[in-house]
């Protein structure tokens, strides 16, 4: 398998799983659990997740773009992907939707499972 493509695939699960946990977990136990509480202790310590999603997601949207240059991509699309990472959960949705493309494009990507 490619290792740009690959590369793409696990740069998008872990940015979407590091922005999925802060936001939907770390956010909240921060700024809405009770002051001082155990959970809210677990939100604050939780946010430094913050910084590794950005530093991570640089290397996404570097890696995005390498392989939608290669591919040729739409802007529209190209600018999805780049995005994607901005948004909680959409990443997912958008991942789909270029291994989808990548596929289809280059069958050799698939692999068969015995």
């Amino acid at each position: 398998m490619d290792r740009l493509f690959t590369s793409y695939r696990v740069l998008a699960l872990v940015v979407g799983v590091l922005l999925a946990f802060c936001s939907l977990v770390a956010l909240p136990l921060k700024y809405l659990a009770t002051e001082g509480s155990d959970l809210q202790t677990f939100g604050e310590s939780a946010s430094i997740l913050w910084l590794v999603h950005g530093w991570v997601f640089i290397v996404y949207v570097v890696v995005t773009f390498l392989l939608a240059r290669r591919e040729g991509w739409t802007i529209p699309f190209t600018v999805l992907a780049l995005a994607a990472g901005l948004i909680p959960l959409v990443i997912f949705w958008v991942e789909r939707s270029v291994v989808r493309r990548m596929r289809e494009e280059h069958p050799e990507l698939t692999t068969e499972r015995a």
